[in-house]
């Protein structure tokens, strides 16, 4: 007999030395049955639920299949599989490949009827372990959630102080200037090309990415609040380095469906380029800033063409930057200086934003009610649930009306000075507050003649 050894435990302390145990027991059994071992498989802190994947077990399996072993000893069933599906199989090699089978800690034999039986059982058994295990933790861990009690891998932006997790100076500051600049009118590309070239790590990772920290932008736990199942379950024990507000805003601006995302190529650094569109017939394409070219003279010399904005779409519309950027920005500011100009803003609701902020707190102060009566034993854990699963149920319902109600695009603006605010904004800004109030549309002209502001038509947006 050529055996193999399978040796198996789901949580190692780091001394391998449940490992260790297995595989003395197995060889001690082999060497009993006179059987020569040939190889060992060992898969040391995995567990033999199907959702793990076990690399010695796929590579013991693969060697039977192959007639490199022919017998096998382990410890125990369990510690071989605890799925039904993979008991069966091995119960199909036993029977077509010839596999015999040692159990150091049983006696079944798969070659009989009888042993299939108690083998199957035993399998069984484990399996229904698992799945009360499963079920155990998943209570626990949603007490604990409930409880505002932190789990899992400490977040980027806290440390875990005897079982709570506190704000990380640094990181937190990370985390506000994000936030900060985010609802400001910066793009989340724009703040991750900053960070990394400050050389500031990200959560995980040596760089940003946009993905990184929209993700971590979304996280309730930020504003002191605990989520599970990803809905947010209540208040948090832990610190809370941006407000609750200003994680409303966050959430309404990052999952805004008209918020416009993943343009390709490198940051817009001019107010116009792929905002304003082409106006020649049946085009309709975005303008793009060309940069100046030099060119020839008939003199024999070279000047050099100004800079300007470019059809990307038929290349035959052609403007120079700077006399359309002055046009569109004596629209805009005209515009924004008359006394209707907030109402260009979807500001959203206001009053009804703040009677959803009232209802959450009040669902809230509910759920740490009930929490506690459960923490003191003067209700029972059904009554908890009666309770507890409806509140969460409106806390769903109230936290959608309350999204609905905040303003899809955040931009600070001081209509009192407009020229003044207007200089103060970055340019990203710039072109967000733009988009939100006009279109812009270029018309073609003859070649060679002067500059025609009426060929520059910029309209409120929405306006017919």
């Amino acid at each position: 007999m050529r055996a193999a050894l399978y040796t198996r435990i789901s949580e190692d302390d780091g001394t391998a030395l449940g490992i260790t145990r297995q595989e003395q027991d197995t060889r001690t059994e082999a060497e009993r049955r006179g059987w020569e071992v040939v190889r060992v498989y060992s898969d040391n802190d995995v567990s033999a639920t199907r959702s793990k994947r076990r690399p010695e077990y796929e590579r013991l399996l693969s060697d039977i299949r192959s007639g490199v072993v022919n017998a096998l000893v382990i410890w125990d069933a369990d510690r071989l599989t605890r799925t039904p599906r993979e008991g069966e199989d091995l119960i199909e090699l036993v029977e077509t490949m010839g596999l015999h089978l040692a159990n150091v800690t049983g006696s079944e034999d798969l070659s009989t009827s009888d042993g299939r039986l108690v083998f199957r059982i035993k399998v069984a058994v484990a399996r229904r372990e698992v799945e009360q295990m499963s079920k155990r933790l998943k209570r626990k861990f949603e007490e604990r959630a409930h409880a505002g009690k932190p789990h899992g891998q400490v977040p980027y932006g806290f440390r875990r102080v005897d079982g709570r997790d506190v704000a990380e100076p640094a990181e937190a500051a990370v985390i506000q200037e994000a936030a900060r600049r985010l609802l400001a009118g910066d793009s989340l590309r724009s703040i991750v090309g900053d960070l990394n070239a400050r050389n500031i790590s990200a959560p995980r990772s040596a760089t940003w990415s946009s993905a990184i920290l929209r993700q971590m932008l979304m996280r309730s736990s930020l504003a002191g609040l605990r989520q599970y199942q990803g809905k947010v379950v209540g208040p948090a024990e832990s610190d809370a380095v941006i407000s609750k507000e200003t994680h409303e805003r966050l959430v309404a601006l990052l999952t805004d469906p008209t918020r416009r995302t993943n343009r390709a190529g490198s940051e817009h650094r001019h107010l116009l380029s792929g905002i304003a569109r082409c106006g020649r017939e049946g085009c309709d394409g975005f303008m793009y800033r060309q940069p100046g070219a030099k060119v020839a003279t008939p003199s024999g010399g070279e000047k050099r063409k100004p800079d300007s904005y470019a059809c990307g779409s038929c290349f035959k519309v052609r403007r120079k930057q700077d006399d359309v950027d002055a046009t569109v920005e004596e629209w805009l500011l005209t515009r924004l200086a008359e006394p209707d100009a907030v109402n260009l803003f979807p500001f959203g609701n206001p009053v009804e934003a703040q009677t959803a902020r009232d209802q959450l707190e009040a669902i809230d102060s509910n759920l740490d009610f009930i929490m506690d009566e459960l923490r003191a034993n003067k209700i029972t854990r059904r009554q908890f649930d009666r309770g507890n699963t409806p509140l969460h149920a409106e806390r769903e319902v109230v936290e959608r009306r309350l999204r609905a109600a905040l303003p899809r695009t955040v931009v600070d603006f001081d209509f009192n000075d407009v020229m003044g605010s207007w200089d103060k904004l970055k340019m990203p800004q710039k072109r967000a507050l733009l988009e939100i109030v006009a279109d812009v549309t270029i018309l073609p002209s003859g070649s060679g003649r002067r500059f025609d502001r009426d060929l520059i038509v910029v309209q409120e947006r929405g306006a017919a």
